[in-house]
Parts: C-alpha cells; structure tokens; sequence
C-alpha cells in the first residue's frame, strides 16, 4: 500500500511538471508572438508585405507582362488576314449584290441596248493599242464613251468574274485607276469589253498580295481546262483556260486580240510578293451558262495532321511552362527566411531538400541554382519554339480549311501558303506556269 502512494506521487509530480513545462512554452510563444506582431506594425522598408507567398515581397513579373505582350501581338498579325479579307469580302459581296438588283429591276429594253451598246463598242475598237496597267499611272480609253458603256449601278460596275476553283467572285469596274484596284479588279480602258463577238480580247486586272485584300492572289491554282464566268447584265459568259504564262509587263503583245477568237484574260502581278512579272489567266469563249470548275482542294488528312501539329505544339509549350514555374518556386524556396520561426524554418529546409533531391541537385540536401537557371533558359527557349511553331500550324490549318471546303467561300488569302509550302506537295497549279525565253519588248 505505502509503495502504490509513494508510485502514484512520483506520477502525480510529473504531470505536474509536465503541465508546468507546457504552460512555460505556451507562454514564450505567446510573448514571441506579440513581439513579432509589434515589430511587423513598425514601418520596416525591409520587412516582407503582409500577405505575401512565402513571406516574400510580391514584385511585379516582366517576364510574364513580355510573354502577354507578344501572345496579343502575335493574335492580332495572325486573325488580321481572317478578319481584313472577310470585312473586303462583304463589301464585294454587297457590290454584287447591288448589281444584279440593277440589273433585274432594268427592263429587257434597257438590258438589250446596254448589251447592244457593249457589242458596238468592242466592234469600233478594233485592235486596241496597250500598255500594262501596274506601270502606267492612267490609261486613256480610246473611245470617249467608254467610261459610260456598261455603267449599270454608275459608280463604274461593268460585271463581275465568278471563279468557284479558287472562290473568287470579284466586281469588275471601268479602268485600273488606283481606286479601283483597292476595292476590286479592274478592266483595262484599251481593251475590248467582255462579250459574245467573235473577234475580242478583255483583259481583267487585280492585284496579288495587297493588304487586307484578297483579289486575284490565287489564281496560281488554276489549270488548263479550268473555267469561270464573267457576269454582264444578265449574260453568263463562260470561258475555258487555254494558257497559263508569265511575262514581262512590257509583253503586251500576249494581249491582242485574234482573228475569230473571243479571250479573257485575268491579269495580276507575280511572284507573290516581289510582283517583278505578269502572269496571265487566258480563257476562251465556249458559250453562256456553262458548268464551272468546282474547288477540290488539299486531302482532308493533311488538314487533320496540320491540326494535330498545331495540338501538339500546344501542349508542348504548356509542358515547358509548368516546369519552368516549378523551378522559380523551387529557387524561390531556397531563399532564406528571417522571419520564419526556427520550427517553420526546419519544415522549408525539409521540403527544399525533398525538392533537390527530386530535381536531381546536390546530394547535400542544397539546391543546384546553376543547373536549374540553366535549365529554365532552355525552358523559355523551348516556350518561344513551341509558341511560334503552334501559330503557324494554325495558321497553315486555316489556309487548307478553305481549301476543304471547311469553311465558308471567302479566301483567307494566304497565299504565301500556296506558293511555297503547297508547290512541295504537288497540289497547285504552278508546275503549268513557264517563264518566257524571248528578250522583253519595249514601245
């Protein structure tokens, strides 16, 4: 009995002494505590802003403000095309659209003798003298009345060529004033006017590679045997390519009429870009109304693989970027941390040297700053990459879309696509075009 008191005292004296220990901890931290808050309510230049990651002071990211900069940029250079040639394309659609209202509110009285009109003209004309309409400021017409003949809305609209192949449907207006080739094609003053006479040579002129604009960029694609329609008040005249070539802008003769053949040619500067020559679309009359080349455009799996590019390239970028972001946490973490109390300041060594060990650093439990800088250059080296290559995937993707017949008839013009990725590939028309042998010919 006397050695169960004397065991249950020694207990008792323990605990106490337990709890008494415990109070004086509880104590101490609670005075800790107050002294740290009164010392953070002191003005300190040094000290951390309250609220803060890691107790650190937020500092603003030029980095991240750079990689938004350049993102919105390169958004805004990649959907200008898209959205400049579908803002033109509507306007042109309206031109058209205001045409042939004209045109059917006309009586077949007035549309006969505006067509009568047409056919007198081209036979007056006889064989026009020419010149190339990029090189020349203002051509005059040979024949006072022409800026009248075939004006139907009278702002100049004569017609409009229709061409599915390349999904081209453009008004045609009287001259190839600037003006007029910044808002369609243009038909050259000193040629003859598109109609069913038998001895005739139009030629249509539009520019390639004009800004916001998608006019005849894309004729590269046709072939011989192509054909397209030029609508002239209720007449569908439809022509057959019969020759494709490219010449100096001083070769006009290739623009003279021929004894019994009626010719369109659509006429526009190559090679994209340099625009140096002038390659010609030549079609011969077959008759009104006729069937007209359909788009075929590139195999659907190529747009599939472009897509999965793109998908790829994405997802890349992002790999690059979560594990840059887990490198500037980890260095971030490896700073060292008055603030922190000696318990809190163990548990980030802990945890920063479970992080070195995982990021392959030094054995010693310390961080590898130079391996892990180095390796966050390449990372943004490698975001940059993926960035660029993602946005032109992209980019090739929305060309080939309308090619597929993906998305509406409106071209997106971009016809750097066609003449230098696409040619790779066989799918263009570029093999048929031939650049002349003969000197050039000068007046």
């Amino acid at each position: 009995m006397r050695d169960a008191a004397m065991r249950d005292a020694t207990m008792r004296a323990k605990v106490k002494e337990s709890a008494t220990a415990a109070t004086s901890v509880a104590s101490k931290a609670k005075t800790v505590a107050k002294t740290d808050t009164k010392t953070d309510t002191k003005p300190n230049a040094d000290a951390p802003m309250k609220g803060s990651e890691h107790g650190k002071a937020h500092r603003f990211d030029w980095h991240t403000l750079i990689e938004v900069v350049a993102f919105l940029v390169g958004l805004g250079i990649f959907l200008y095309p898209l959205i400049a040639s579908y803002v033109n394309y509507s306007q042109q659609s309206r031109a058209i659209d205001n045409y042939d209202a004209i045109v059917n509110r006309l009586s077949p009285a007035q549309r006969e003798k505006m067509w009568r009109d047409a056919k007198e003209y081209d036979v007056e004309l006889g064989r026009p003298h020419l010149r190339d309409p990029f090189s020349t400021s203002s051509l005059r017409a040979p024949l006072n009345r022409y800026w009248k003949t075939l004006d139907v809305d009278g702002h100049g609209m004569m017609a409009y060529v229709e061409i599915p192949k390349i999904h081209v449907e453009l008004p045609v207006y009287h001259g190839t004033s600037d003006a007029v080739l910044a808002k369609g094609t243009g038909h050259i003053a000193t040629t003859h006017l598109p109609t069913n006479n038998r001895t005739i040579h139009s030629v249509i002129a539009g520019h390639t590679g004009l800004v916001g604009h998608i006019f005849f960029d894309n004729l590269t694609q046709m072939k011989k045997g192509d054909t397209f329609q030029i609508r002239v008040l209720t007449h569908r005249l439809t022509y057959r390519v019969d020759s494709i070539t490219v010449i100096w802008p001083t070769q006009v003769q290739a623009l003279q009429p021929v004894q019994g053949k009626n010719y369109v040619t659509l006429l526009t500067c190559t090679p994209y870009g340099v625009n140096d020559h002038r390659l010609l679309v030549r079609g011969r009359y077959i008759g009104e109304a006729k069937p007209m080349t359909q788009p075929h455009g590139l195999p659907r799996w190529f747009l599939w693989l472009f897509l999965l590019m793109t998908l790829l390239c994405v997802l890349a970028e992002m790999l690059c970027r979560r594990r840059r972001n887990k490198d500037k946490r980890l260095l971030a973490d490896d700073e060292p941390d008055a603030a922190n109390s000696t318990a809190g300041a163990i548990a980030q060594a802990d945890a920063v040297s479970a992080r070195a060990d995982a990021s392959g650093s030094a054995n010693d439990g310390r961080l590898n700053k130079r391996h892990l800088r180095r390796q966050m250059r390449w990372l943004e080296f490698g975001i940059w990459v993926f960035s660029l290559a993602a946005l032109f995937f992209a980019w090739a993707s929305f060309a080939m879309m309308m090619r597929t017949g993906f998305l509406p008839a409106f071209d997106l013009g971009y016809s750097w696509f066609d003449t230098h990725i696409a040619p790779w590939f066989g799918i263009t028309g570029m093999k048929s075009l031939s650049m002349p042998l003969n000197s050039p010919i000068t007046f």
